[in-house]
């Protein structure tokens, strides 16, 4: 027993000079971590978290632009492409006819968001920030739908693309905001399912 005794207090105090891990530690370490990284990789889907700013940023320009129009509305009893007080000719251009599922980036609806000093627009008016326009491939992914026969309708659209946001309940429109049968569907392909303010 004595003799046992001996080794285990020379084996004990060898671990104890010991520093350091072996080779063979660290690459099971470091393997270990490199699975712990993909799964988590995996797990975030980087991918879709751009996918969900872009559409959290597509969705704000959405809002901005529908409520700038509201403001118009409130001070000049119609909206821009539809006042015939207003000199903005490349806006009231369009007003006689209805926009139908229309670009943000389309010529008529840039000329009614205008520019500083531009009167009868967005801009000039102050509902918007001069800034909005700066971004044209934002605008190109939002869409306008207005009917003459009911001068305060004004649906103002986006179709998402990340897969949580195609799921949601309010994705539920087609380009000119009425209710589309399928959506919202987190499976759909882009241009499919729209998001909508009305």
């Amino acid at each position: 027993m004595v003799t046992i005794d001996i080794y285990m207090k020379s084996y004990l105090s060898k671990l104890r000079a010991r520093k350091g891990f072996t080779l063979i530690e660290l690459l099971v370490v470091i393997g270990i971590l490199g699975i712990l990284a993909a799964a988590l990789v995996a797990t975030i889907d980087p991918f879709e978290q751009l996918k969900k700013a872009d559409d959290s940023k597509i969705k704000n320009v959405v809002v901005e632009f529908q409520n700038a129009n509201v403001r118009y509305f409130t001070t000049h009893t119609s909206f821009p492409w539809n006042d015939t007080n207003s000199t903005n000719v490349g806006c009231t251009g369009i007003g006689g006819a209805n926009i139908d599922g229309v670009a943000l980036s389309t010529a008529g609806l840039t000329a009614c968001i205008g520019a500083a000093g531009t009167g009868g627009s967005l801009i000039g008016e102050g509902e918007l920030k001069d800034s909005f326009t700066v971004n044209t491939n934002d605008l190109a992914k939002v869409f306008v739908q207005w009917e003459t026969g009911n001068a305060s309708s004004l649906t103002v659209c986006f179709s998402p693309t990340s897969k949580s946001q195609k799921a949601s309940p309010e994705t539920m429109y087609d380009v000119h905001g009425d209710a589309l049968v399928g959506c919202p569907d987190a499976t759909a392909a882009d241009g499919t399912c729209y998001w909508c303010t009305k």
